[in-house]
């Protein structure tokens, strides 16, 4: 309460150990929190956090599919098949 910058974001590393080395990425999700839970969805902070690619809607009110195209976790393991391309190089 009585923050005017209430910007926030899920942040998820994801780290790939292998005999060639160590590989890593990064995922984020921003948004703002906000000041009363909204919304059934999720877990956690889902009730609080209004996420930037969906305006208007709480994490909690936002579509399974649609969270999962968004959300810290993807974002970041979208980058797991380069990852295992650098590793291995497949």
């Amino acid at each position: 309460e009585g923050r005017e910058d209430r910007m926030a974001q899920y942040r998820c590393a994801i780290a790939l150990v292998t005999d060639s080395g160590i590989f890593t990425a990064e995922g984020t999700c921003t948004g703002t929190i906000g000041h009363a839970p909204r919304g059934s969805g999720g877990f956690g902070y889902d009730p609080l956090f209004w996420p930037d690619a969906f305006p208007g809607r709480t994490m909690a009110e936002v579509e399974l599919a649609e969270k999962n195209t968004i959300s810290h976790r993807a974002v970041a393991f979208a980058h797991l098949p380069g990852l295992l391309e650098q590793a291995f190089k497949v």
